[in-house]
């Protein structure tokens, strides 16, 4: 419950961790073994922070991706002669 307000925005926006950061083996290692880890200081740090975004920003519906419009190739369907004759014109 504690990290429910980041995890939400994590799966939509994902979560920028600098993975150069000499803390991040131990951050990753604690978040992965959470609940059951015997550590959850960084867990309970990060959904502060969630808390605190979710403050500052309010969380919003994603918009819809709109439907991409169909390209004229130029070609059209063939239609059969109308009339008897028409053949010959082909």
């Amino acid at each position: 419950m504690r990290a429910q307000s980041i995890r939400g925005r994590m799966a939509l926006e994902g979560l920028h961790i600098p993975t150069h950061a000499p803390w991040f083996a131990e951050f990753k290692s604690e978040l992965l073994s959470f609940p059951a880890g015997k550590h959850d200081d960084q867990v309970d740090a990060l959904g502060l922070v969630g808390q605190l975004v979710n403050l500052m920003v309010p969380g919003q519906k994603p918009q819809p991706v709109p439907k991409p419009k169909p390209v004229d190739s130029g070609y059209r369907r063939w239609e059969p002669p109308a009339g008897p004759n028409d053949w010959v014109a082909w």
